[in-house]
């Protein structure tokens, strides 16, 4: 949602957009605060540089199709080089820099999936990150990742999390993933630790 970008601000309220608990104890100089505008310890600060901070991320992907046996993919899937995204890696409150390694909508005999999954130097948990926000077929689409199945991938050092009809999509939802991911074109999807 990103922070007011006038008027009082206070640090409860940078706090809790930094994914901090309401009310409870935080300093201007803690990491996941600082985090939110790149701030670098034993810096002054002025609370009028959070202005208008906001720990969502929006990146880019660039579709692209791959068909295999079983399954077919559009969106971006980095192991095969299908589609493109950017940018290409996305911090949560606790972990920086996670590389994304897929964001595609899969349809497979057993349905339509959509699939986001990162990467990163140690394991990472279901709930890394709360959702992810795009516009399909005109229509605001919100994937919570408490709807999701989820299952480490990479040797434990990867997380993918998987909507369907049976997690956490409607048919509207699924209708407009479809038509949206269709292999070609620009979808700006935001991010939310």
């Amino acid at each position: 949602m990103g922070l007011q970008t006038s008027g009082a601000i206070s640090l409860n309220d940078i706090h809790v957009e930094a994914g901090g608990t309401s009310g409870t104890q935080a300093s201007i100089s803690d990491a996941d605060i600082r985090g939110l505008i790149g701030k670098t310890p034993a810096t002054m600060s002025s609370f009028s540089e959070w202005y208008g901070a906001s720990a969502s991320t929006a990146f880019v992907v660039t579709q692209g199709t791959l068909l295999q046996q079983f399954s077919t993919k559009r969106g971006f899937v980095y192991d095969t080089s299908t589609g493109s995204v950017s940018p290409t890696n996305l911090n949560s409150a606790t972990k920086t820099g996670m590389a994304i390694m897929e964001c595609a909508r899969v349809n497979a005999s057993s349905g339509m999936f959509f699939q986001f999954e990162l990467s990163y130097s140690s394991a990472i948990a279901a709930d890394e990150f709360t959702s992810l926000f795009f516009t399909a077929n005109s229509a605001s689409t919100v994937l919570f990742t408490s709807e999701a199945s989820t299952t480490s991938t990479r040797g434990g050092f990867g997380r993918r999390w998987t909507w369907s009809s049976s997690n956490g999509l409607n048919s509207t939802e699924i209708s407009n993933i479809t038509t949206e991911w269709d292999g070609s074109g620009n979808i700006t999807v935001t991010f939310s630790p």
